[in-house]
């Protein structure tokens, strides 16, 4: 009987998951994730993020930014709201893309409620990840129809 230690029992399949690398302005890589184009459920799931996010950032409420903008980040009850929000948003990035890592690849360098130009950083986010799921499952679609068509004749 062979020595079943030694044999790879492995099953490789293409699941159409590709690796996306995230630029910032500058064209400099900041992270990465992988992305599966014809995941029918990405729609969904990014609809269900989207409806969510004032629930997700709802520890932020209340909080006071002080004049001149400059938030005191050794307040307890500021950290904790943070920390909270932070903490909802990336459960719900990792369940959007499928993976544990996914959040840390948008948000690792910056945290995801940083203001930028007078938003939140993971709206900002939030928004190029809607439009770039929109895109290639719109790519995704129309190769499938295309192929379809070429059986269907």
């Amino acid at each position: 009987m062979a020595d079943m230690k030694n044999m790879n029992l492995a099953i490789t399949v293409d699941d159409g998951a590709r690796r996306v690398p995230i630029l910032n302005m500058d064209g400099e890589e900041i992270g990465s994730f992988r992305f599966h184009p014809t995941d029918i459920g990405i729609i969904e799931r990014y609809n269900r993020l989207a409806e969510q996010f004032d629930a997700i950032s709802e520890p932020l409420e209340g909080l006071s930014v002080p004049e001149g903008g400059e938030m005191d980040l050794t307040d307890p009850k500021l950290v904790a709201a943070l920390t909270e929000a932070e903490s909802r948003l990336n459960a719900a990035v990792n369940k959007l893309f499928g993976s544990d890592g996914a959040a840390e690849a948008f948000f690792g360098r910056m945290h995801p409620f940083s203001p930028v130009n007078g938003e939140f950083y993971a709206t900002q986010v939030l928004q190029k990840v809607g439009a770039f799921i929109g895109a290639q499952f719109d790519t995704e679609t129309r190769a499938m129809s295309k192929k379809a068509k070429k059986y269907l004749k």
